[in-house]
């Protein structure tokens, strides 16, 4: 009986340290049978692991929300604009730029009295220059916007609201100088009256 009682100690002994393992720190593992004791230090590493998966999965989702975000800001960054206008045409001199109230559109105006347009259309810009006396513009029924007719570009006909009544008035200055320095300086180079010898 005392073998039995000492296989009987063994295995009572073998119990005690599958419990006792549990609490070693230990960077092992040990399979006996069909189970998988984890040592203390493997299971700190497995939680720091973690830790570190959800740090960079929260960053993953806060840069795509920014990216999301600035996508639907529009042409807000004035820094964007001037490069995308810049790219389209490079021999264009910008002084001045006025966007909309939503950022989907901006106007641009250039050197010499000329004027220019872009529009956020989904992932890229249409960019044009408006071709004097080719486009008019009348205010909207806000009184903060103008209902501006492309002559060249009908897909881009709407009304464009601005954030204030003053800065719809600066762009229809803009299409109203453009319009005059197309149109109306020929009309009077051909009925200036002759000049006396």
């Amino acid at each position: 009986m005392a073998p039995a009682d000492a296989h009987g100690d063994i295995s009572d002994h073998k119990e005690d340290l599958k419990y006792t393992k549990l609490a070693q720190v230990s960077p092992s593992m040990e399979m006996d049978g069909h189970l998988i004791y984890i040592s203390g230090g493997s299971a700190v590493g497995i939680v720091v692991w973690c830790i570190l998966f959800a740090i960079v999965i929260f960053f993953a989702y806060f840069a795509t929300r920014m990216a999301s975000q600035n996508k639907e800001d529009g042409l807000h960054d004035t820094g964007l604009a001037i490069l995308e206008f810049g790219r389209a045409f490079p021999t264009e001199a910008i002084r001045q730029l006025q966007t909309t109230a939503d950022g989907q559109a901006l106007f641009v105006r250039l050197h010499d009295d000329k004027a220019g347009f872009m529009r956020n259309v989904r992932n890229h810009f249409s960019v044009h220059l408006i071709e004097p006396g080719r486009a008019r513009a009348k205010l909207s029924g806000t009184g903060r916007g103008l209902t501006v007719e492309f002559l060249d570009v009908p897909h881009h006909n709407g009304t464009f609201e601005f954030k204030t009544p003053d800065e719809a008035a600066e762009v229809s200055l803009w299409l109203l100088g453009n319009y005059v320095a197309g149109g109306d300086d020929e009309r009077f180079e051909h009925h200036a009256p002759p000049a006396k010898a």
